[in-house]
This record gives structure tokens, C-alpha cells and sequence, in this order.
């Protein structure tokens, strides 16, 4: 087993694509999954989508409000701070054509905290070019000094490929004061299944960092019930505080078109990731 640090973020459990109403409901899946039984301080995380689109220009986008919620009502509404030990995320799409202009990245983030302010502690980084334009990781320290939430940065499939696992190791150790989780994830809601050993490697390199000793590392990429039993006890036999995150495999398309999360596929989820975690703490 590799050295842990218990300096490092506490490990979570995440579902992302909530909207308003669905966090109670995934609260009691949680408790009936017993995740309070668990040792350590493994966290629930809860994850809302957020993109130029839906908050910017208010506007509906092609997943619908049931997975992307619009407009300051509903993202304000989203989810409430009702546990301190909750991680209540802003997951973060800024579009390719704006994502290089400061002006508007400060903008957008203004706008999420003050939208969320009523719940938001977290925002995460999705796809965002930061392996090859080296203004975005001082913009990810600008806005952890200015807000002081708690940062999760995306290390997506062309950051991991450009960069490989030492490359990421370095790159982001500089920064590691302003990073409070890297979440490498090659699917990025589409459902591709993950692939572990290729994720190993990187965790590898990770844990390996002296910079990113305190810096907690997630994985994600087409998890629910039946990944997470498979998956990712490759990646818990060495690294047992590792968090993970579930969202496009628990959001199947309903007879209607839309996609919220679906409950059934979630208490499966949250339920299969207890019962691996009491395998390898």
C-alpha cells in the first residue's frame, strides 16, 4: 500500500447533475447505504452544472433543466447547506471561445457565488485547457484567494494525454496551495466506461508528489453500480482514500426525453461504493 498523507482533502463520494429537490432524496439514499458507517471522513459530494448557456445567457441547453438547471432561481435553489461535511459543488464549463478573455472568467464566477451563495463551498473546473494555456492555473489561484472555496480542477483526457502522469504531477504541484482536489476523469459525462489501469499511473504519480501532499485525488468516467464493484477496487487496493464521482450512467434518458438522475440507479451506486469501501478500510 502506498504512503497516505493525512494531511490530504478528505475522500468523497460524489453524484453530479443535481437540480433542486433531488438532495434530500439522494441524502436518504446515502443514509440507507449506512456511508455513515464507514471509517475515516469520507464526504458527500454534490455536483451542479453550470455552463455559459444555462447561466450566463439563461438559457435552456440540449440536456434540459432536469440536468442543467437555468437561470438564477433555479441554480440559487439547487441545493441547500443544510451539513457542514457536504462538498456543494459549481461544476464549471467555461466555452472555448470565452474561456481565454480574464474579464469574462472573473465574470462568470461572480456570478455562480453569488447566485449559489446560499450553498455553494466548492467549484470544479470541467475541461478546462489548463495544460496548454498558462494563464489558467494563476486564474484557478485568483479565484481559491477571492473565495476561498474549496477547488477541484478536472485533469480531462487531452490534459492527461499532452502531459502524461509526471508531467501532470509537475505542472500542477506548483499550484497545489490553490487545489484542494484533482479529478482525472477522461469521460467528462458521456458514459465511457473507465478504464483503471490506465488511471493508475497517474495516481501513481500523484501520491508520489511531495507538492501534492495535501492535494486529494479523485476519479471518474462511466461509474454506477456495476463499474464501481469491478473498477475500482484496482485503484483502492493502493489507494483506499481515492474519492469518485458518478453522473452520466446515473442520468438515462426517460420516456419524456429528459434526464435527471435516477434514484434507483443512484441508491445502487452509493450502495455498491459502501460496500467496496468496507472492503479496503
Amino acid at each position: 500500500m502506498k504512503e497516505q498523507f493525512t494531511e490530504r482533502s478528505n475522500p468523497y463520494i460524489g453524484i453530479s447533475g443535481v437540480i433542486s429537490g433531488q438532495q434530500k432524496y439522494l441524502m436518504s439514499q446515502f443514509a440507507q447505504a449506512d456511508i455513515n458507517t464507514l471509517p475515516g471522513d469520507r464526504r458527500i459530494a454534490f455536483g451542479v452544472k453550470t455552463t455559459h448557456k444555462t447561466q450566463f445567457l439563461d438559457q435552456i441547453n440540449k440536456y434540459g433543466s432536469e440536468w442543467y438547471p437555468v437561470g438564477e432561481e433555479e441554480f440559487s435553489n439547487a441545493l441547500e447547506d443544510n451539513a457542514s461535511s457536504e462538498v456543494r459543488v459549481a461544476q464549471v464549463y467555461l466555452e472555448p471561445e470565452f474561456v481565454g478573455d480574464p474579464d469574462y472568467r472573473k465574470a462568470f464566477i461572480d456570478r455562480i457565488c453569488q447566485r449559489g451563495k446560499a450553498w455553494l463551498n466548492a467549484i470544479q473546473f470541467d475541461m478546462l485547457p489548463w495544460h496548454s494555456d498558462d494563464s489558467l492555473l494563476p486564474f484557478l489561484e485568483q479565484v481559491k484567494d477571492e473565495t476561498g472555496h474549496t477547488i477541484l480542477l478536472q485533469a480531462h483526457s487531452e490534459a492527461m494525454q499532452h502531459l502524461g502522469p509526471n508531467g501532470i504531477a509537475k505542472k500542477l504541484g506548483q499550484y497545489a496551495h490553490a487545489l484542494d482536489y484533482i479529478l482525472f476523469d477522461a469521460s467528462h459525462g458521456k458514459g465511457v466506461r473507465m478504464n483503471a489501469s490506465a488511471l493508475k499511473p497517474f495516481l501513481e504519480a500523484g501520491y508520489n508528489s511531495h507538492e501534492l501532499s495535501r492535494v486529494g485525488f479523485s476519479v471518474a468516467g462511466g461509474l454506477n453500480a456495476d463499474a464501481v464493484r469491478e473498477d475500482l477496487p484496482l485503484l483502492l487496493e493502493d489507494y483506499p482514500d481515492i474519492s469518485w464521482d458518478a453522473e452520466g450512467q446515473l442520468h438515462p434518458v426517460q420516456k419524456n426525453g429528459t434526464r435527471p438522475v435516477d434514484g434507483k440507479l443512484a441508491f445502487q451506486y452509493v450502495e455498491a461504493s459502501v460496500e467496496v469501501l468496507k472492503m479496503y478500510n
